[in-house]
């Protein structure tokens, strides 16, 4: 009997040690499998770097250098949206300056005139008839002109009728200054007739 629990003990020591080398020997080959993997991410991600850099490289290289556009000083000014009807249309195209002092009678009682002068941009070039026109800029390029800014939009409307606007400024800003008028989207001059 002794000896049967001798030999039991033995191959049960046998088939442990044995299972036990072969999970050492499966370690160690996952161990190989992982560096192997490793290493090849490691060479991956260093060309990935190295294409990477080069990209950054040759964009650099490719970039174009911009110049800042030129930019004014601004004078603020107030869009006028008319509610109760509207004055009627200048026989011709212009641009007025009205003052407390200067103004049609119709436009009296509608503004503070002793805060604010009212600039009217009319345009009667054929080419804008039916079109809505909102000034989006008033930039002051030297001391005697100032250029005003207009976005020009077609409207379906019946009629023949000429873009203007009218817009509030603070008292005096306009005054004696000479105008250029400037498409936004285009960047050339608008002619008023």
């Amino acid at each position: 009997m002794k000896f049967a629990k001798l030999i039991f003990f033995s191959l049960l020591v046998l088939v442990i040690t044995a299972g036990c080398s072969k999970e050492k020997e499966e370690t160690k080959k996952e161990v190989i499998a992982e560096s192997k993997e490793n290493g090849g991410e490691k060479e991956q991600n260093n060309e990935k770097q190295a294409e990477a850099e080069n990209k950054e490289t040759e964009s650099k290289e490719e970039a174009e250098v911009y110049v800042a556009e030129e930019t004014f000083e601004e004078i603020a000014f107030q869009n006028v949206n008319w509610f109760f009807g509207s004055p009627e249309r200048q026989p011709k195209g212009g641009i007025w300056v009205f003052t407390e002092e200067k103004h049609a009678g119709e436009l009296d009682e509608t503004f503070e005139w002793e805060k604010e002068d009212v600039l009217l941009v009319q345009v009667n070039d054929p080419a804008y008839i039916n079109h809505e026109m909102t000034i989006k800029g008033l930039q002051i390029i030297d001391e005697k002109t100032v250029k005003i800014v207009v976005y020009l939009e077609s409207k379906e409307a019946e009629g023949d009728t000429v873009p203007r606007r009218y817009v509030t400024v603070e008292k005096d800003t306009l005054i004696g200054k000479g105008f250029l008028l400037e498409d936004e989207k285009t960047g050339e001059a608008i002619k008023l007739n």
